[in-house]
Order: C-alpha cells, then sequence, then structure tokens
C-alpha cells in the first residue's frame, strides 16, 4: 500500500474500512495507493498496459454503516469482487469507443448530484439546481460514464448525445409503481431492476402521480424517485417526502440529493433545499419560484 498524500496514512491508521478495502484488493494483485478516505487507486504490476484506476469508497461506506462490524469483511470483499470481474470483464471484451454507431445504442443518461460535474471531465448539463443529467454507456459488466474526450471523437453534438440517452432509457420500458396513502395524499415510490431510475425524474409525469399543478417529487438515492401529486394536499406530500428523502440520502447507498423538486410540463425545478438543524430536526427552504407556485395553488 502506498500514501497519495502526507494524511494518507493516518487515514488509514484511523479508519475501519480502509485497511479492509486494501487486503482484499492486494489478495487481488493489486498495488493501492490511498488518495483519501473515500478513493482508492489500483494498478495491476502483472500487467503491462500501465492503466492506472480509481475505485470509490462512498457507495462501500453507507452500506457496511448499516451492519454489524463482523460483517464488513464479506461486505468489503463482495462489493469488490464484483468490480473486480467487471474491469476485468471489459479487459478482455473491450468496446470500440471511437466507434459512435456501436456505442449509440449503449447511451443512457442518469442523475447525480451536480457537484460530479466539479470532480470529473464528463458529459453533463444541469437538471435542476443540485442535479446533474450525466450521460453513460451501458457496457455489458460495467456502467461507465461518457467523457468529453470520447464524445468529441464522435460525429454528432451534445443535444443528440442527450436525446439519444434519454429515448434509450424510455425505451428500456416504464418502472414499477408502489402507491401508498400519506395523510390526505398519496405518495409513490418510483423503481425498477435497471441502473437508470433516477432519469425518469425528467418525465415523471408519465406516471400516475401528477397533480393539477404537477408533481412534487425527490430524487434521494440512485435506486428510487419518490412523488407525490402536487395539489392542495401539499402539505401531506411535502412533509412525506421530506422524512422519506433525507432518510433516504442518508442511508444510500449512491445518494444523489434530499431536496423536494417540482415537475411542471416537461420541467423539473427546485421547490425546496431540505437541511438539518444542529439540533437534528429537518427543515425545507422553499425557493421563490415555488412560493409563487403555491400562490397561485391557494388562490385557485
Amino acid at each position: 500500500m502506498e500514501s497519495g498524500d502526507g494524511d494518507a496514512g493516518a487515514v488509514v491508521g484511523d479508519d475501519p474500512l480502509l485497511p479492509l478495502v486494501l487486503t482484499v484488493l492486494e489478495h487481488h494483485g493489486y498495488t493501492c495507493t490511498v488518495i483519501s478516505a473515500n478513493e482508492v487507486e489500483v494498478s495491476r504490476p502483472d500487467r503491462d498496459d500501465g492503466n492506472r484506476n480509481r475505485i470509490m469508497l462512498t457507495n462501500l461506506r453507507q452500506w457496511t454503516a448499516l451492519e454489524p462490524r463482523d460483517q464488513w469483511p464479506a461486505l468489503v470483499a463482495d462489493f469488490l469482487g464484483s468490480l473486480i470481474a467487471a474491469a476485468e470483464a471489459d479487459q478482455d471484451d473491450r468496446l470500440d469507443l471511437d466507434d459512435y454507431a456501436a456505442v449509440r445504442s449503449l447511451l443512457r443518461m442518469r442523475l447525480y448530484s451536480d457537484e460530479i460535474g466539479d470532480e470529473l471531465d464528463i458529459v453533463h448539463r444541469p437538471a435542476a439546481p443540485g442535479l446533474a443529467e450525466v450521460v453513460v454507456i451501458d457496457k455489458p459488466t460495467t456502467l461507465m460514464m461518457l467523457t468529453t474526450e470520447i464524445a468529441k471523437g464522435w460525429p454528432v453534438d451534445r443535444d443528440e448525445l442527450f436525446r439519444v440517452a434519454r429515448e434509450n432509457v424510455r425505451s428500456d420500458g416504464p418502472l414499477d409503481v408502489d402507491v401508498q396513502p400519506a395523510g390526505e395524499t398519496r405518495l409513490a415510490a418510483l423503481y425498477g431492476d435497471t441502473a437508470y431510475v433516477t432519469g425518469h425524474a425528467l418525465w415523471v409525469g408519465d406516471y400516475p402521480v401528477t397533480g393539477p399543478y404537477g408533481t412534487l417529487l425527490a430524487v434521494p438515492n440512485q435506486s428510487v424517485v419518490h412523488a407525490a401529486p402536487l395539489d392542495r394536499a401539499f402539505p401531506h406530500a411535502m412533509n412525506a417526502l421530506v422524512g422519506r428523502a433525507w432518510e433516504e440520502y442518508l442511508q444510500g447507498p449512491r445518494s444523489v440529493r434530499p431536496h423536494i423538486y417540482r415537475w411542471h410540463e416537461g420541467t423539473l425545478t427546485l421547490a425546496g433545499r431540505v437541511e438539518q438543524s444542529a439540533e437534528g430536526s429537518l427543515a425545507v427552504h422553499i425557493t421563490p419560484e415555488f412560493q409563487d407556485c403555491l400562490e397561485e395553488l391557494i388562490r385557485g
């Protein structure tokens, strides 16, 4: 194990998870460099390709936080084993990423926290305040974010990439919908056996969760979109969404945002930012745009 900076050794020493991660990776023949508490760079000395890849540990931390400490070794081994198997399969069956015609049908999109665009050179654009729409390549064993370096060699512009990526997600079929009562309203969970659940937030009007003023929704993690009709029962919808979104955002894995959004006539906007006080209570800071919507709703 190597240290990426002067503090990395201290990070490993203070962290109960990192030593398990490094042990498993080294068992698989990888040389590891600790970049930070949530990022490890790995390479295979027995391969002459010179590739160094980074593994993000945020999701693994969220998974292990839900389990007793004695279960961590098995969880770490399963998590990293799956990543390694997928990476090595990709090495053995490489896709020609220069050939847009071969890749087009594999393009998909999903929503992430907008912070991701600050960290990576990827094809993305704002979806709403706090959210970014990211184009990915749905490879046989892994999901790969589309880099700007790859995309600039293709004979299409960015708008076309997003159009194709959305079209491919929608053509995969609709999500499952589980509707439960929540006070005087109903709260729906949209989910499915797909990596692209969050993309459906952009066309949530296709689902039976729309009121006369649109839909309130939350995208706490990559596994679910919570939605409720926006009508006169909006206080019940807002309360139900805030509690559910905050809990599932903290729990993860693959957290996105805990905030509440409004979908209306094909447009996604921020309705309220959700924050937790020092005392532990949750507060929703309504945006001026959504306040105007609520006043119109009440007058109507």
